[in-house]
């Protein structure tokens, strides 16, 4: 919905003839307005019929802001000049220097800032995406009769006739006021109910308490400092040290994964060579492993129409977060999230009970969230990322459980692969905990640490359980990777909200054995969490234990798998030779032929967190054979701080024997060219 407010020293309005087939009933042909009018000028846009109650009401409330916006504005410039004389007497006095400042003045008579009544009139010029829907008309009238029950009297122009009007804009300093109402269907969040608890290693519920400050007061059970990190950072102060930079975008940056683009909205990257072979190993392997789980594949349209009532329901849920975009005379929404597109889809398949648990994957490339511009967070937090997306639909809640604890391992088993420690997060609903807390006690005792556990009063969204793994940063922010939910609503027909009011759902239905229509069950399940926040955990966490841990990406997902260098030119021949051999089994390998000590080419492999450096002398060349430095990837330092595992005089076969024991059963990925040689590498930071 689109409002241009005027306010108008007196309003009159003439109905001259019908403009459409059914235009409004409309008993008065003249309307009179005495006094300080906020003409309200209203355009329907095509989102907004799906509720005309919801969006009366939410323009109302905007209407009611700007009246209250027109009638404390004198006061507002009141403080301002308090502001601004006691500035020009501190300059008078010699106490700042700079120049005085004039004291503002109001346009109009203090008197005119003031508000008698409103008149909502239908105006399509405001949008080029107007409703077509028969209650359109009914949206004016609405809105009139909210301000009405706000004590605020108001009238409407009638829809669909020809009218002239004279209005006298006042031209005081918001006499002209314009808003853009997104249709916002929010759930009550219960948040603020909630009851948290610690699940010890041992299976045992821990009250979590705050003190006066409401600062947590950790259990003297829990010995665990990072946990307490982590609880600090998931119910603390959400104000963590903006000035200080994410480590990881000063590593993403130096190893040339990607970067920031100024040429785009906030919260793009920019991706480099290196860093698209991660993304691509990260797709390939969460694709594999889907694939032997039992996933089908689908991909849904990037973006979608705000017409369809099964969407507009959902999209209405995150109205400031979404990204528009105009084709022609209709606009779409940048995808938000593959549900909306894919649940489309289940409901118009003739399912089959024998297809349950029907598991679909999308890698969902890309999703668009208008994430508020403090929000933003290098790689934890974008405005466009690749989110890996499974739903499961399930034919009932006991199969549905079943199947979580399945994918529960699943999730869990993928992160080990990543090398990403994470902490467990369970936020339930009191009756669903008490009737399942056996068996989710026992995943958080699969654990082996301790995890938080949120209850809510009862369910506020569509799931009745949500599952996260969340992982730390370098500065101990938390936040989620992996997760999954058990999804109660979406596949309904319809249901109730906290108003009472009924709301379009998916109806995605099967008929089931015994010849009755049911709605499966959905897990929403997100396996690794977004690719951007898997390297962002990954380098975070590297560096937040850099000093009892080597950092460094696993071997199977490091861009550069082997660093070959010489000790002298001599050894260059057989170096090219071992390095086609090691590119023509598809492990990464490159050749520092650069003219430098062997020290400082060790160093730059140490820098760049090479998990096989390979170093050729002359006896290396003699005997056809090889030297290695393992490096201890998240294991602790050796003796004397050393970072690698030292192998001395041995045979290319041994080589290939640890790559496989470190990459087998992970995707491969060639290296291009240029990048196997320091000499023809490009760079493209300066």
């Amino acid at each position: 919905m689109k409002i241009l407010l005027i306010h108008s020293q007196d309003v009159e309005v003439v109905k001259n003839k019908e403009a459409t087939s059914t235009p409004q009933e409309y008993a008065e042909d003249v309307i009179k307005m005495k006094g300080l009018i906020l003409v309200c000028f209203v355009s329907v846009e095509d989102q907004d019929t799906y509720d005309t109650d919801l969006i009366a009401r939410q323009g109302a409330e905007e209407i009611e802001n700007a009246i209250l916006q027109i009638t404390g504005f004198p006061e507002k410039l009141r403080q301002k000049n308090e502001e601004i004389r006691d500035f020009n007497q501190k300059i008078e006095k010699g106490e700042i220097k700079g120049k005085t400042r004039k004291v503002l003045e109001l346009i109009e008579d203090r008197s005119n800032y003031h508000v008698d009544k409103v008149l909502v009139y239908p105006w399509a010029h405001l949008s080029k995406f107007l409703s077509n829907d028969q209650n359109a008309k009914e949206v004016c009238p609405k809105i009139a009769k909210n301000l009405e029950e706000r004590g605020i009297e108001a009238k409407f122009s009638p829809f669909g006739w020809y009218k002239s009007f004279k209005i006298n804009c006042l031209g005081h300093e918001v006499a002209e006021m314009y808003r853009d109402v997104k249709l916002a269907i929010k759930p009550e969040e219960q948040v603020k109910n909630s009851v948290f608890k610690i699940i010890t290693p041992s299976g045992e519920e821990l009250i979590l308490n705050f003190d006066e400050n409401q600062r947590i007061i950790l259990p003297k059970e829990i010995k665990d400092k990072e946990f307490h990190t982590f609880l600090n950072s998931e119910l603390g102060s959400r104000l963590m040290e903006r000035a200080i930079e994410p480590a990881h975008i000063k590593v993403m940056k130096e190893f040339e994964l990607l970067d920031f683009d100024p040429n785009t909205d906030a919260g793009n990257f920019r991706w480099y060579t290196k860093g698209i072979i991660m993304k691509n190993l990260i797709k390939n392997y969460i694709e594999d492993r889907l694939i032997d789980y039992g996933a089908i594949l689908v991909d849904t349209p990037v973006m979608y129409t705000v017409k369809n009532k099964k969407l507009t329901a959902q999209t209405a849920r995150f109205p400031a977060r979404s990204y528009w975009v105009e084709s022609g005379s209709d606009r779409y929404l940048l995808r938000y999230a593959c549900d909306f597109l894919l649940f489309d889809l289940f409901s118009q398949m003739n399912l089959k009970p024998h297809y349950f648990p029907l598991r679909a994957y999308e890698y969902e490339q890309y999703a668009f969230r208008r994430e508020l511009e403090g929000e933003l967070s290098g790689l934890r937090r974008l405005r466009a990322f690749i989110m890996p997306d499974m739903h499961t639909m399930c034919k009932d809640i006991e199969s549905s459980i079943d199947e979580f604890k399945n994918q529960y391992k699943l999730i869990k088993s993928l992160e080990k692969d990543l090398g990403i420690k994470t902490y467990v997060i369970f936020r339930v609903t009191q009756e669903f905990y008490k009737e399942n807390k056996n068996w989710i006690i026992d995943l958080i005792r699969s654990e082996q640490h301790p995890a938080l556990l949120e209850l809510w009063e009862d369910r506020y969204y569509y799931y009745i359980l949500k599952f996260e793994r969340n992982v730390l940063s370098a500065h101990g922010k938390s936040a989620t990777l992996a997760t999954n939910q058990i999804d109660v609503e979406s596949s309904l027909e319809y249901m109730f909200d906290n108003d009472g009011i009924k709301r379009q759902k998916y109806n995605i239905s099967f008929i089931d054995n015994d010849g009755q229509v049911k709605h499966p069950i959905i897990l929403h399940n997100s396996p690794t969490g977004a690719i951007e926040r898997v390297l962002w955990g990954l380098i975070e966490s590297a560096i937040r234990n850099k000093d009892t841990l080597v950092p460094g990406f696993k071997t199977w997902l490091s861009p550069i798998q082997v660093r070959i260098m010489t000790v002298s030119d001599e050894q260059n021949e057989y170096a090219e030779k071992l390095l086609n051999i090691i590119n023509g089994e598809e492990f990464r390998a490159d050749f520092d032929d650069r003219e430098e000590t062997v020290g400082k080419k060790i160093r730059q492999s140490e820098i760049e967190w090479i998990p096989y450096t390979i170093i050729i002398g002359k006896k290396e060349q003699e005997n056809q054979t090889i030297s290695i430095r393992k490096r201890l990837i998240s294991k602790p330092f050796g003796p004397k701080n050393q970072t690698s595992e030292q192998f001395n005089d041995i045979k290319l076969d041994k080589l290939f024997e640890m790559l496989e024991a470190d990459t087998r059963n992970f995707p491969k990925y060639k290296l291009p060219k240029p990048f196997r040689k320091m000499s023809t590498r490009i760079y493209f930071r300066r």
